[in-house]
């Protein structure tokens, strides 16, 4: 966490490049005048000056898209809740979110409920990893449609076929799940297949939970 506030501060705006005629909404808060800032009132007041029309210059366009900054405000919003349920809960679904992103992709490639593993092996399977030997199909796969919502390891999984072409999750790969979670926690956001988010979020509060 402390490494990832560090790098707020190298991350500059040019306060200077703002004053131009569309001003006027930064200066009702004095913006210009304060030499340190909260980061979250910053993106507030700019989020505002390009609601009211300012033209903000690329300079300052390419630091609030930096991917750190995104973390670094998560990582904020995330303190900023006191209650523990409620962190858990914006900490699970944002990176939950973060994951239907790359899931969107297709990299799984399915074609008629067959996934390229299955079509690689040519071994009739459907379903992907929705249905396993021993374990059978996922109840919450209906018509061939996920209906569970939110379930954090299924969307971190990837299969050896996928690892082979470099896609892998891993719960270290986003500073939210990374810093705010024990390494039991993060076993149960790895482990917690076909779960509804809720169980997932009580065994994150009780800290505990045993692998099938």
């Amino acid at each position: 966490l402390e490494n990832h506030l560090k790098e707020l501060k190298d991350i500059e705006i040019n306060i200077n490049s703002l004053r131009d005629k569309n001003d006027s909404v930064l200066r009702e808060i004095n913006f210009k005048k304060k030499e340190i800032y909260d980061l979250e009132n910053k993106i507030s007041v700019l989020e505002n000056f390009i609601e009211n029309g300012g033209n903000l210059p690329n300079s300052v366009k390419s630091v609030l898209n930096n991917p750190k900054l995104k973390d670094i405000t998560t990582i904020m919003i995330a303190i900023n809740k006191k209650d523990k349920y409620e962190r858990y809960e914006y900490i699970y679904d944002t990176v939950c979110s973060y994951l239907d992103e790359r899931i969107s992709e297709g990299y799984c490639e399915f074609i008629d409920d067959i996934c390229i593993r299955d079509r690689n092996k040519n071994n009739g399977h459907k379903n992907g990893c929705c249905e396993c030997k021993g374990r059978g199909k996922c109840k919450y796969l209906i018509d061939s449609k996920c209906t569970l919502g939110n379930c954090m390891a299924c969307k971190l999984f990837t299969c050896k076929t996928l690892r082979k072409k470099g896609i892998i999750h891993r719960v270290d790969d986003y500073p939210l799940t990374k810093y705010f979670f024990t390494s039991k926690q993060k076993d149960i956001l790895r482990f917690s297949y076909w779960t509804p988010r809720e169980i997932v979020l009580d065994r994150l509060m009780t800290n505990t939970y045993v692998r099938p």
